[in-house]
């Protein structure tokens, strides 16, 4: 294996580098879940004790429930998010993605064997307010023909062609394109 400079690993991103194995781990959050955690229960307190809705705490309704339920959602994905790290522990054998501490993405294992080729995609997703955000995920090209997904809802490209590239050498896998895949320039 050749030595990594911290100057190499993307933000947000480490990765420690064994002759038997790699693990990258990298953190889900950003300032904008605290915030969402904040306002939430903030937003139904308002709510529920405003003329805006029948009910209240004492005497709940429907859209009082309503609420609590869309405020328990909202506040578990954010905290999710603030909270959650994704790690990539990849041995001789096969590759296992874990996200936690908040139960929220599948788990995945993937045999070595099964692995052909690892390429990264963008995804475009449409905004109220803005034209497009951009997340990027990485795709497993199964031996079968079949397409896996390592890791999505990246936001930066280089943690992704970093990944990648650091995988397909540590299995030894020759790099070919995959339509469909950013390009590598």
């Amino acid at each position: 294996m050749s030595a990594i400079t911290a100057k190499e690993i993307p933000d947000n991103m480490n990765l420690i580098e064994h002759s038997d194995y790699l693990e990258f781990e990298y953190s889900w959050f950003k300032p904008k879940y605290v915030a969402t955690l904040i306002s939430a229960p903030v937003f139904v307190l308002f709510l529920v004790g405003s003329n805006f809705i029948p009910g209240d705490f004492n005497a709940p309704t429907t859209p009082v429930y309503m609420l609590l339920v869309a405020a328990i959602a909202i506040i578990y994905y954010a905290l999710a998010k603030t909270a959650n790290r994704t790690k990539i522990h990849v041995t001789h054998d096969q590759i296992v993605v874990t996200h936690g501490p908040i139960p929220f993405s599948k788990n995945l294992k993937i045999s070595k064997g099964d692995v052909a080729q690892l390429y990264v995609t963008r995804h475009r997703i449409g905004h109220r307010y803005y034209p497009y955000s951009a997340t990027f995920q990485i795709n497993v090209l199964l031996r079968s023909g079949g397409v896996d997904t390592l890791v999505r809802s990246l936001h930066s490209a280089d943690q992704c062609t970093f990944i990648e590239r650091k995988i397909e050498s540590f299995f030894d896998i020759t790099d070919v394109h995959v339509e469909g895949e950013l390009s590598k320039g």
